[in-house]
C-alpha cells in the first residue's frame, strides 16, 4: 500500500477494525466467550462509528451485524446483513467476487447466516429463499452447500405444531 494512512488520516485503522472483527467472531462463536468478546466488540463499534458512520464498507456492515447479533437485536442484524449481501450481489453482477478478503464460499455463508436470522424471527419464506439462492450459488461455483442443517431447521419450524390432546376420561 503506497500510503500507510487511511482516507481519514489514521494509520492502519482498518487493519485494527478487521483484527477486532476476527477476534470478536472467534471469541463469541468459536470459543463461546461472550464476556471476553464484548469489550472488543465495543472498541470495534466505536471505530466503525468514527470511520464508517454510514456503514458503507463491507467490514462496517459485517461489524455492525455481529454486534447487533451479540446484542440479540436480530432485526438490526438482518438489516446490516441484507445491506452487505446487496453490495456483494452488485460485485458479483460486475464479475467481481473473489477479492483478497472474500471467497465464493464466504458469500454463500453470508446467505446461510441471513437465512438463520430470518428463521429466528419467524420469516421462514425469506429464510428458504436465501437458502435456495445459496445452494444455487454453490452449485454454480462448484463449492459445497453448507446450509443443509439450516434448511432442515427452517422446514421443522415451518411445520404446524400438533396440539396435544388431553385424554378423555
Amino acid at each position: 500500500m503506497p500510503n500507510a494512512e487511511s482516507a481519514n488520516g489514521k494509520p492502519y485503522v482498518w487493519h485494527e477494525i478487521d483484527d477486532l472483527f476476527q477476534a470478536v467472531l472467534t471469541l463469541y462463536y468459536g470459543k463461546n466467550r461472550p464476556a471476553k468478546a464484548a469489550p472488543l466488540a465495543m472498541r470495534m463499534l466505536r471505530l466503525l462509528d468514527k470511520h464508517d458512520p454510514q456503514a458503507e464498507t463491507l467490514l462496517g456492515m459485517s461489524g455492525r451485524w455481529l454486534v447487533a447479533e451479540m446484542d440479540g437485536d436480530l432485526e438490526e442484524a438482518i438489516h446490516y446483513r441484507e445491506k452487505e449481501i446487496g453490495v456483494l450481489r452488485e460485485h458479483i453482477a460486475k464479475g467481481i467476487l473473489v477479492t483478497p478478503g472474500l471467497r465464493p464460499d464466504e458469500f454463500s455463508d453470508r446467505l446461510d447466516l441471513l437465512a438463520s436470522n430470518y428463521m429466528d424471527v419467524g420469516r421462514y419464506g425469506e429464510a428458504m429463499a436465501m437458502l435456495n439462492e445459496s445452494e444455487a450459488f454453490c452449485k454454480e461455483h462448484g463449492i459445497p452447500f453448507d446450509g443443509k442443517d439450516v434448511r432442515a431447521d427452517v422446514k421443522r419450524a415451518m411445520k404446524p405444531k400438533k396440539k396435544k390432546r388431553l385424554p378423555v376420561a
